[in-house]
């Protein structure tokens, strides 16, 4: 077993080796310029040009005698800077919608199948909702979660929802995989998520969808507040709050990106409790 993740280990640095030589000479070459370039076996060379060329990292060039950086690695890279870009952009919208509101605010992303919370500032008031940044938690659970997987289709979010609904700790959120795809249909139309007390007692929060240039969401702002702080008046003030900052994040996201501004969240004023 050590001796085939030395070789694995080794295979696997010698891939690396070659993407990273193709990206420093800038051009398309040949598996030969690549194996003189560095000192691999050619056998292995053309086996480990097969494997990336089925995975996208690589593609022919120049009639197919030479190779050059495949697509999957232009869309790895494009993810990447998506994610810096929330992360810088994130933290400033993050940390001014904490201040207006004085709540807890958290951005968070679908990490694999779960909502995962990227970024948070605990709120200023000394009655506040504490959460933890790298926390997952199922998307049934959470206002952002449901926006999250708002852009699958039905069968793949019927697939998501049947492998990870869970009971929440207060055993309120909805597990009901159909009314759970109506509500997160809804949600989105509406261009707002809230829930109360279905992930932690007297307490809940607003959600708002950050999209990129195509209208995708690949975030979700939100506050978290005490349950009398999420009743009218003041829960529409925290819905207008939540959706004009996530809107903010969006367009400073497609700035970034070169890209116009994405399509306009649809603002509407909540119909009543959360």
């Amino acid at each position: 077993m050590a001796e085939r993740d030395g070789s694995s280990g080794r295979s696997l640095r010698r891939a690396i080796a070659m993407v990273e030589l193709l990206h420093e000479r800038g051009k398309p070459l040949s598996v030969a310029e690549m194996v003189e370039a560095l000192g691999i076996p050619k056998s292995t060379a053309y086996e480990l040009v097969g494997v990336l060329t089925k995975a996208g990292w690589l593609a022919p060039a120049g009639g197919g005698a030479r190779l050059a950086l495949g697509r999957r690695l232009h869309e790895i890279g494009q993810g990447y800077g998506q994610e810096s870009d929330l992360l810088r952009e994130g933290g400033r919208v993050v940390r001014a919608l904490r201040d207006e509101t004085g709540d807890t605010v958290q951005l968070s992303v679908l990490d694999g199948d779960l909502m995962m919370v990227l970024l948070k500032e605990e709120g200023l008031r000394a009655l506040r909702i504490v959460s933890q940044a790298g926390s997952r938690v199922p998307v049934n659970w959470a206002a952002a979660g449901r926006l999250l997987v708002s852009d699958l289709d039905d069968a793949a979010l019927v697939r998501l929802l049947s492998a990870t609904v869970a009971p929440s700790p207060t055993g309120r959120a909805e597990t009901d995989v159909a009314r759970l795809v109506q509500e997160i249909r809804a949600v989105r139309a509406r261009g707002y998520a809230t829930e109360l007390g279905q992930a932690n007692e007297h307490a809940g929060c607003v959600a708002a969808p950050v999209v990129d240039a195509q209208g995708r969401c690949v975030a979700a702002l939100s506050v978290a507040a005490p349950e009398q702080r999420l009743q009218p008046p003041h829960l529409q003030t925290l819905v207008e709050a939540v959706i004009r900052s996530a809107a903010d994040l969006s367009q400073a996201i497609a700035r970034t990106a070169g890209a116009s501004e994405p399509p306009a969240l649809r603002r509407r004023r909540p119909s009543g409790g959360a």
